[in-house]
């Protein structure tokens, strides 16, 4: 599954189990203890799993996955989250595994597989029917990694290729047409990471 939220709520997209889901469920933090509603679905007809997901205060930008893989990007407003969600414009390349992390203005989506890519794509939020503009790459290619961030810098870290890495590479949102500085690794090499942060913070 993709997930991402913001002040208020969280959503969980996508997934597999046996087939592929369109469904989005949420999560509202000031109930935390009730079931997670299901709200409008992903665009997708049929479905995606091994999606990313990043997004700021007011949507949630959910990209690229399998089957396929796919190049596609769907976006849920947050004020209308019953609707099913908008295709907006899509990657660069069509991929799947790839790690997702953003600002209040821009999404990043970084590496994957199709084959394994060190490619970053940057989501303008003010022009979200664009292709996704490519950044400086990821210092290694890998897929199944995780991604957090704060406002200044977005973090990739572990992932594929087997029998994983401990990378952690670093963006600079200021400079992000540079290739991805890698900073202290990880305690141990992994991969299928997962991540979340807040402005001091990440944890892998």
């Amino acid at each position: 599954m993709g997930a991402t939220g913001n002040q208020s709520f969280g959503y969980f997209g996508g997934g597999y189990n046996p087939n592929f889901f369109t469904t989005v469920d949420r999560i509202d933090y000031s109930n935390d203890t009730a079931t997670a509603l299901e709200r409008g679905p992903l665009g997708a007809p049929f479905g995606k799993y091994y999606i990313s997901a990043t997004g700021n205060a007011s949507f949630g930008y959910f990209g690229g996955g399998d089957p396929g893989p796919k190049s596609t990007i769907d976006r849920i407003d947050y004020s209308n989250d019953t609707a099913t969600a908008p295709s907006k414009g899509p990657l660069s390349v069509a991929r799947r595994k790839a790690g997702a992390t953003g600002t209040g203005s821009f999404g990043y989506f970084g590496g994957g597989y199709n084959p394994n890519y060190s490619t970053v794509d940057r989501i303008d939020y003010s022009n979200d029917t664009a292709t996704a503009a490519v950044k400086g790459p990821l210092s290694l290619p890998r897929q199944l990694q995780g991604a957090t961030g704060n406002a200044s810098f977005g973090y990739f870290g572990g992932g594929e290729p087997a029998p994983g890495k401990s990378n952690v590479d670093r963006i600079d949102f200021a400079n992000d047409t540079a290739t991805a500085v890698e900073k202290g690794p990880l305690s141990l090499a992994r991969y299928q990471v997962s991540a979340t942060g807040n402005s001091d913070f990440g944890y892998f």
